[in-house]
């Protein structure tokens, strides 16, 4: 994804760059379940509340990245959108509808290579 400094630089406004490019979304984690957790969606999103059991949802197209940051003294349920898994390093492509533990105060990048699976990148 392009930042916006470099969107500006070929001749978007600041406002076009930032939609574009350059802006985050603050979401509360929720619920416990894929039914009822927070959803997201492509580009950067920045989580509060996370406790252990509430989570998010992924949604996109093959191709999208969503980056999440958990800003929570706990861990984040990430969930894939209906159908889908989220691989688990060092132990597989993970499960359908099975939650992924995103750590406290982590950066983890999830794209979407197929309709059914999201693969997470984490930051060190």
């Amino acid at each position: 994804m392009a930042l916006a400094k470099q969107l500006m630089g070929v001749g978007f406004s600041g406002s076009q760059a930032g939609a574009i490019g350059g802006t985050y979304t603050t979401y509360a984690a929720a619920g416990s379940t894929q039914a009822d957790a927070t959803t997201i969606g492509a580009g950067l999103s920045i989580i509060t509340a996370a406790d252990g059991t509430k989570g998010v949802i992924l949604t996109g197209q093959v191709g999208d990245s969503v980056e999440v940051f958990n800003n929570s003294g706990s861990t984040l349920k990430v969930y894939p959108d209906s159908g889908a898994a989220i691989a688990v390093p060092g132990t597989g492509l993970g499960t359908a509808n099975a939650s992924y533990a995103h750590t406290t105060y982590a950066v983890v990048w999830y794209t979407k290579i197929t309709s059914t699976q999201w693969l997470p990148v984490k930051s060190a």
